[in-house]
């Protein structure tokens, strides 16, 4: 299933609409560092948002959590 949201960016009239939406990919996707595998699945979203690169979401439970550090950082 693909989720889309869609919104108008703040400022002028007539500016671009932002539009952004995720869906899962096929693909089985493993991350490595430093020789170490630190994310393997194959249920990761990939995230496509107007004047981005698209990103891969991945479930925590494929995430090797030894490897993951908090921030204080957040996003919208």
């Amino acid at each position: 299933m693909t989720q889309t949201f869609r919104g108008h960016m703040l400022g002028s009239p007539g500016e671009q609409s932002h539009q952004a939406f995720m869906e899962p990919t096929p693909k089985h996707i493993r991350v490595t560092f430093g020789g170490e595998v630190i994310a393997d699945s194959k249920n990761v979203l990939i995230m496509h948002e107007t004047n981005h690169v698209p990103a891969y979401y991945f479930p925590l439970a494929d995430l090797r959590s030894e490897f993951l550090e908090g921030t204080a950082h957040q996003t919208h």
